[in-house]
């Protein structure tokens, strides 16, 4: 099934720019993620499931959404430290929230953090969970100005440091097991989920999907361009042209015409109105997610897979590098690349297969949607390529080894024959007692030499194989 509708069929359909405060938002969920790299030899999987990781063992959760087999972790929320006064300054809060964060994974030592900001003005949701409690709803300046702010680089690394530690401390591992920790640029999601500041709009009033997205378009536009600097300050959003606000927002996909979802290769953004009809599972998942929205769960998912495939192509690029550099490699060396080849090579098929995993058509076609938006294609044969050439030029390495190897051994064996020849072992000993009863040391000396310097030479060849 199409859950996709055209929102704007025609450029004419793009409404007037509105005024800069016409839509006003009570509540929203800010999702931001951060990728962490275990050493190696540490796999999520196994730390994961030894304990300390909070899990959410509810008919309600989005495990439900996953058929059995999928691989996938994907904890409660945990403490993550504190909200950085600045965020909180931005949204004009004086509530000093603690901030909490999930871990996701498929496996192996890669995991992603999917950190949700809950901002929402008091009520229902802020008695239930921590929550950024705002004192006015928030214009979309103000939304703009705190996503942007999230991805500076201050902010951004304090939020990575707080996201690692608290992800060691919790399941338990060394802050050391954790290689690297990285903000995921082009990752953020947003669901914006009570609009009861709007002014003439009825609490009880759903949210009406493709109507209320046409006439939201510029905000919505505005939303899913974040990351395009020159529009976040000074409402300059309102300035760009109508072709650009009707190519975001031409098509929106949902499922029931009380939301609507737009992804593009930077974000993924739900509008919807809970507060028309609060139901205990919105509720739920607002307080165990951060967020009511199977399209944002895909979305994270969907970000887990691009942070493996990406990070493994910049690891077997450098291998492939390192591998030029050398002239052979050990059997060890080489068996431990074929390895680590081996269980990459099913994190990867756990990741590509990770769709066909999802029970509902309509989160299937919104990862379709959101990797046509991100072409993930290319990468994925690119770093197949790689991998096999890692492969093939390690084993070529190999080869060189053991034909050097065996080109040492004919040529002592070649010597050994040589000696034994010459000397004749059994004949040997009673002409030594000839030699040594008339003292011609001379003979004695050239067949020592023959002798013990080939033996010489074999024990320094094994000395350096062993190393």
């Amino acid at each position: 099934m199409d859950h996709q509708f055209a929102v704007l069929t025609d450029l004419s359909d793009v409404p007037e720019p509105p005024a800069p405060e016409r839509l006003r938002i009570s509540g929203c969920s800010v999702v931001v993620h951060f990728a962490h790299r275990l050493r190696e030899g540490v796999d999520f999987s196994h730390v994961s499931s030894s304990g300390g990781l909070p899990e959410i063992d509810d008919d309600r959760s989005y495990q439900t959404k996953v058929r059995p087999g999928s691989g996938l972790v994907y904890s409660a929320l945990f403490d993550s430290g504190p909200l950085p006064a600045a965020l909180a300054r931005v949204v004009g809060s004086n509530h000093a929230a603690g901030l909490r964060q999930a871990a996701v994974s498929l496996g192996g030592e890669y995991v992603l953090t999917a950190l949700p900001l809950l901002l929402s003005v008091p009520g229902p949701i802020t008695r239930e969970t921590a929550a950024i409690e705002l004192t006015t709803p928030l214009t979309t300046d103000t939304l703009l100005r705190f996503v942007s702010l999230l991805g500076a680089p201050e902010i951004s690394r304090t939020l990575a440091e707080q996201c690692a530690r608290a992800l060691a401390r919790t399941v338990g591992i060394a802050p050391g097991d954790i290689e690297k920790t990285w903000a995921v640029e082009g990752s953020v999601a947003v669901q914006v989920w009570n609009l009861d500041g709007t002014q003439n709009r009825a609490t009880t009033s759903l949210y009406a999907g493709v109507d209320e997205s046409a006439r939201y378009a510029w905000e919505i536009a505005a939303l899913l361009s974040y990351a395009t600097d020159h529009l976040v300050e000074d409402g300059l959003w309102l300035r760009r042209s109508p072709q650009s606000v009707f190519g975001h927002v031409r098509t929106g996909m949902a499922f029931f015409d009380d939301h609507m979802v737009f992804v593009n290769s930077d974000c993924c953004l739900e509008m919807a109105h809970l507060p028309a009809w609060l139901r205990g599972r919105s509720q739920f998942r607002l307080s165990e997610y951060g967020f009511d929205s199977s399209s944002i769960f895909v979305w994270t998912v969907g970000i887990l897979r691009r942070i493996v495939c990406d990070d493994l192509g910049s690891r077997y690029r450098a291998a492939l590098a390192a591998l030029a550099m050398l002239n052979e490699i050990s059997p060890a060396e080489q068996s431990q690349l074929t390895r680590r080849r081996v269980q990459h090579a099913a994190l990867l098929d756990r990741c590509v297969g990770f769709r066909e995993k999802l029970i509902e058509g309509r989160n299937r076609s919104l990862d379709e949607w959101a990797v046509r938006e991100r072409p993930a294609a290319e990468v994925m044969a690119t770093l197949n390529r790689d991998m096999e050439k890692c492969e093939t030029v390690s084993l070529s390495l190999l080869r060189v080894r053991e034909d050097q190897e065996k080109n040492r051994r004919d040529s002592l064996i070649a010597v050994m024959g040589v000696v034994l020849a010459v000397v004749q072992i059994p004949d040997f000993v009673d002409q030594v007692a000839g030699w040594l009863d008339a003292r011609r040391w001379a003979l004695l000396g050239i067949s020592a030499l023959l002798i013990v310097v080939p033996l010489a030479v074999l024990l320094r060849v094994r000395r350096r194989r062993s190393r």
